[in-house]
């Protein structure tokens, strides 16, 4: 009796084995985290606002929205300039080099380095966070 109870669990185990990456094949399409590829201390804005002298020259990754953004040549480069708000209305500025196909209001993860100063992110990179509609 024990071999038989011994039996029936192998091959329950092996069919849960085998069955197991099955369940996981169901059809739905994998989702890339957004703004994985960019890097820096993850941190909301109000974090950096109310620590600004520990994020001093840190590089940092932030996500908001973009307001009053504009472009401007500064010693003779391009540069993008904006101001990037979380949903209570905390911002920190945003400058980063050349032209870049954002608009007002776009939802953005933006990375670069924090200086207190200016309350400023120097970006090196920036990626578009498209929000689902419902």
């Amino acid at each position: 009796m024990n071999k038989i109870f011994a039996k029936t669990i192998n091959i329950a185990f092996v069919l849960v084995l085998l069955g197991a990456p099955l369940i996981s094949c169901s059809g739905a399409k994998e989702r890339p985290i957004p703004g994985a590829n960019i890097a820096g201390i993850r941190t909301p804005i109000t974090r950096i606002l109310i620590s600004p002298l520990a994020f001093d020259a840190a590089i940092v990754a932030v996500e908001g929205l973009v307001h009053d953004l504009h472009e401007e040549n500064l010693n003779g480069e391009k540069k993008t300039i904006f101001r990037l708000s979380d949903l209570k209305g905390n911002f920190i500025n945003i400058v980063i080099d050349g032209s870049w196909d954002i608009y007002e209001n776009d939802y953005l993860i933006v990375g670069g380095v924090y200086r207190r100063a200016e309350n400023e992110i120097e970006a090196t990179q920036l990626e578009k966070i498209k929000l689902e509609e419902e």
